[in-house]
Order: C-alpha cells, then sequence, then structure tokens
C-alpha cells in the first residue's frame, strides 16, 4: 500500500492505522526489517541528554525494545504512543510497569497536558510525505517539549531506502531537516547510523538531535 501526496490528513490517520495494525498482526514483530534487538543509539542519545528522572515520551514505538532497555536502565517515566493498538499490547505483554503510559493515538491526534524532557522517535516523521503533515506534527512536537527539552528524531538519510514497510518516505540530511524546523526548534546534532536488520541487510539511517528553544 503506497500512499500519494494528495490524500487528505484524516484519510491518511486512517490508512496508518490499518496498516501497522495488519503489520503487526500477521508479522513477527522480531524479524521486520526495522527491528533492533538492542535499540543501542537511540539509548545512547537519551542519555546524553536525559537523566534518570526525565520525562520521556517514545512516538510511533512500535514493538520496540526501547522502553525496556530504558527501565533496566533506571528510568522512571515513559509514554509509548503508536497508532497500532496491536503493537502496543505486544509491548504491554512484555512489560507491566506503572511507570509507563500506553496512548493509542495517531500523532497528528496527540494532544498533551504534560511537557516532556525528551522525544523520540524512530522513523515516524518520515512517513509524513505532504508539507502540511510535517507542519503539524512539529505543532505536536513543540507543545509536548518542555523548554529546552530535546526531540531525537531518527529517519532514511538521502542515498538510503526511499520505502519502508510498503510505504513510501521522505529522506533526510542534515540541511534537509534543518530546513523543516519552525523558528523555536534548533538543530543541535545530526548522526549517521547503519543499521543492520535481521535479515543482515543494512539501512542507512539518520538522527537528528532537536532542541526547543
Amino acid at each position: 500500500m503506497l500512499r500519494t501526496m494528495n490524500i487528505p490528513i484524516i484519510q491518511e490517520q486512517k490508512l496508518r492505522e490499518k496498516h501497522w495494525d495488519n503489520i503487526f498482526q500477521k508479522l513477527d514483530y522480531t524479524q521486520v526489517l526495522w527491528h533492533q534487538s538492542s535499540p543501542q543509539k537511540s539509548v545512547e542519545l537519551i542519555k546524553k541528554y536525559a537523566k534518570n528522572d526525565a520525562n520521556i515520551i517514545d512516538i510511533g514505538c512500535g514493538a520496540s525494545y526501547l522502553v525496556d532497555t530504558l527501565l533496566n536502565d533506571g528510568y522512571k517515566d515513559i509514554t509509548l504512543l503508536d497508532t497500532a493498538k496491536t503493537s502496543l499490547d505486544i509491548v504491554h505483554s512484555r512489560i507491566n510497569n506503572d511507570n509507563v503510559q500506553f496512548i493509542c493515538k495517531d500523532i497528528l491526534n496527540f494532544k498533551t497536558d504534560k511537557k516532556f524532557d525528551i522525544w523520540h522517535d524512530r522513523a515516524v516523521f518520515h512517513f509524513l510525505l505532504s508539507k502540511k503533515e510535517r507542519e503539524e506534527y512539529f505543532k505536536v512536537l513543540n507543545n509536548s517539549l518542555k523548554a529546552k527539552g530535546v526531540a531525537i528524531v531518527s529517519t532514511f538519510k538521502v542515498d538510503g531506502p526511499i520505502q519502508c514497510a510498503g510505504l513510501d518516505i521522505v529522506q533526510y540530511n542534515h540541511k534537509k531537516m534543518s530546513g523543516e524546523l519552525p523558528s523555536n526548534l534548533i538543530l543541535i546534532q545530526s548522526e549517521d547510523y547503519e543499521h543492520i536488520t535481521p535479515k543482515e541487510s543494512t539501512q542507512e539511517y539518520i538522527y537528528f538531535v532537536i532542541q526547543k528553544r
């Protein structure tokens, strides 16, 4: 199922929910190409910018082991958000911890009174094909972060894959991501990352660290 640029946002959100629920219902999540047995780079960056008492939200968490790792490392306030209830159920079956909140919602519909120190997004942003969606994403991000809070956003990089999970994506580099940011968000770090898939192929990612002014 490939998305096109002219599909209305509300229809896009319904397509995303159906698409990702189907994937987690039908496939072994430990064998999909984006799966990481150890989310090393994400953990490294979170530890660089956040102490154990930080409020962390993982956007589009899927069935990632990031939350398991952060809990083991002493982090105590983690929110998981995903459009697919099936993926959240998978994670909940692994962990039952009062320090973790589960939210099933499309990122563009997410509203919160809670402010976070860390926003983590491994490969959600690059699925937003339209400028309008990307602008809405950064509005949600800005509203969700504390002042001086940090967003860690990972995408496929320029010259990397052009699709993921059967969907088109937008590739990024430092310059291209900088051009997407509103004035109150500043790109303070970018780093290339080569992901080794469960099939032992490689995918070229880039990690961005973005700070709220």
